[in-house]
């Protein structure tokens, strides 16, 4: 097995701007030489997510994660490296000489490819069934009743697949019928494979970065399930995509704001009124994941659903994964007559935009919600109560939002807020989490006769580590002049010795700069050098070079205390074998040291 030489993949690192990478993701502020925002791959309200363009590196200093636009590829599309080393190297066009793959990811690589082509051929034959076929005039009827433009229907691929067993198996017949039951299109039964949509609208699934991969089909007539979603396979989870974020993913970053519906009818419906800030979750419950993924697209979230009862229960079980997730949203309560398909149709674009702007805040859509349900009464109260314990769970790590809230409810409720409280501390089983610190920010020094620092701690530097490993990490070309006045004297914890041995290993190999480090440690010390490295300061050669000759004096002055210390442990041992002639030797080796201390 031969692999992309690292002269190839630093040259594809080179070649990327990863403000472009990240800001693709993430809405990027500029502060100072850094840009920040809210990071991607946790909640938080507050940015902790910077970027820096001279290093071409991200660090979040809330999560911890760290590393070059290629790195981010990888997370943020859930890619291999060789998938993201081929995207960039694609967007950047970079010639990626031929690598040959293990066999495991030959294989991997190939199902995939072969689900995205599959999806991406079903769509076009779906697509043009509904065009096209005698056999789809009602399809098409239903489209013009439902009011979808013809530009709606092409933008968003829409088809139809007809009431037939067979209609994928025949379009696809070049593949086999294993690749076509992996992509989800058709389904095993007791006499062999069939097609899993039928005499539905289907719309084709998109990835961020537009490819095929999956399907979510309304039923034409009376049935069940009203919606139909590809199964998951090895490009796509209904969990983790919405429906229309790749068409419209322009206007909701423009808007700073998403509408989000639950059915595809109803996206489309407010797309066909020049409403294009909308997404679904395809006819199934929101995720975590959904709304993470929205975070770096958005500012505030606005859920329109349907008016009726299942709606409102819908929107009340999202509250939690926004309250949890720290983004901003709001609650549009539409009359139970109407869902946002039927509104829009009624009312128009003006009219739902109105509608948008009275939209509830979570806090006061959550109570409303609740009194209707229970009343005020005693008993309701209580039950009040009771369902607003998951709501502040949600938010238990956030001590400022969890005080208003409790302050908004009990007010509504007629308690004190310490009573509120109470009944909320008394019912979480789940300990408030803890805010995210780095694991060295816990301890960083280290005190002779006292030393924090025990075996139950995973990462320790001490203080003179830290600041050691800081300036090596950025600037390792002056490592063979540290370790020549004695580094390996201060660098005494595991962790220390870790990232060092790592630095010496990246000097020999010299690819790549000291992000290439990144590439070589891992766990707790890779948090560290994530930190160090988007924390650079912007320096003069000059002032670097004084700061490594402080360093490398204090490290001299280091090393002979340190043999002042082995020469005291050597004259005591010589002193109770009674070796006079040792003895001797080395007292006069130790008068010399104080001479040396003097002369630095």
């Amino acid at each position: 097995m031969t692999f992309y030489d690292e002269d190839t993949v630093q040259a594809v690192r080179d070649a990327a701007d990863i403000v472009e990478i990240v800001g693709e993701v993430v809405s990027l502020k500029k502060t100072g030489v850094n840009y920040k925002g809210l990071c991607p791959f946790h909640s938080e309200k507050t940015p902790s997510f910077t970027v820096n363009p001279a290093r071409q590196y991200f660090h979040c200093f809330g999560c911890s994660e760290g590393g070059n636009a290629l790195t981010f590829v990888m997370k943020s599309q859930n890619m291999t490296f060789v998938e993201a080393l081929k995207y960039l190297a694609g967007r950047y066009n970079i010639v990626l000489p031929e690598r040959v793959l293990s066999s495991r990811e030959q294989e991997k690589s190939r199902k995939k490819e072969i689900i995205y082509e599959i999806n991406r051929l079903a769509a076009k034959s779906f697509h043009e069934f509904l065009l096209n076929s005698p056999k789809a005039a009602s399809a098409r009827q239903y489209i013009e009743k439902r009011a979808i433009p013809a530009e709606i229907v092409k933008d968003f691929e829409l088809g139809y697949a007809p009431e037939s067993w067979d209609f994928v198996k025949r379009a696809l017949r070049d593949f086999s019928e294993e690749d076509i039951l992996a992509a989800g299109l058709v389904v095993r039964g007791q006499r062999g494979t069939y097609d899993r949509f039928r005499d539905r609208i289907v719309s084709p699934i998109f990835s961020h970065n537009g490819k095929h991969i999956g399907f979510s089909g309304r039923i034409l007539r009376e049935g069940q399930p009203k919606y139909l979603n590809t199964q998951d396979s090895l490009v796509f989870n209904k969990s983790n995509v919405l429906l229309g974020l790749y068409q419209n993913k322009a206007a909701i970053r423009a808007a700073r704001k998403c509408l989000l519906v639950e059915g595809n009818f109803d996206l489309l419906a407010l797309a066909s009124q020049g409403i294009r800030n909308v997404a679904a979750p395809m006819g199934t419950a929101m995720t975590a994941q959904h709304v993470r993924g929205l975070k770096g697209y958005i500012e505030e979230a606005v859920l329109l659903f349907d008016g009726d009862q299942a709606g409102l229960k819908a929107a009340m079980r999202a509250v939690p994964l926004f309250l949890s997730a720290r983004l901003d949203a709001k609650v549009v309560v539409l009359p139970p007559e109407h869902d946002p398909d039927t509104f829009v149709r009624k009312y128009g674009a003006e009219g739902l935009e109105k509608k948008v702007r009275t939209a509830a805040t979570l806090p006061d859509f959550v109570f409303a919600h609740l009194e209707n349900k229970y009343s005020l009464s005693l008993e309701g109260k209580g039950r009040i109560i009771e369902d607003l314990k998951p709501i502040i769970s949600a938010i238990s790590d956030d001590s400022l939002q969890r005080t208003l809230f409790v302050s908004h409810f009990s007010q509504k409720l007629g308690l004190l807020p310490e009573q509120l409280m109470g009944q909320f501390s008394k019912s979480s089983p789940r300990s408030r989490s803890k805010p995210s610190i780095p694991p060295w920010e816990e301890e960083t020094e280290e005190t002779e006769g006292n030393n924090k620092a025990n075996s139950s701690q995973k990462f320790y530097l001490s203080k003179i580590e830290r600041q050691l490993l800081k300036f090596l990490i950025v600037y390792p070309e002056y490592l063979k002049r540290l370790l020549d006045a004695g580094l390996d004297k201060a660098i005494k914890s595991p962790s220390a010795q870790i990232i060092l041995t790592q630095i010496q290993k990246m000097n020999e190999e010299n690819p790549g700069g000291p992000e290439r480090l990144m590439d070589l440690v891992q766990g707790a010390e890779r948090i560290f050098v994530s930190e160090q490295l988007i924390s650079v300061p912007s320096c003069k050669e000059n002032d670097i070079e004084e700061e490594a000759l402080e360093k490398i004096s204090w490290l001299n002055e280091n090393k002979l205390r340190c043999q002042m210390r082995e020469l005291t442990a050597q004259i005591n041992e010589a002193q109770s074998l009674g070796d006079e002639e040792l003895l001797m030797t080395l007292l006069s080796l130790k008068n010399e040291i104080p001479k040396k201390m003097q002369e630095k």
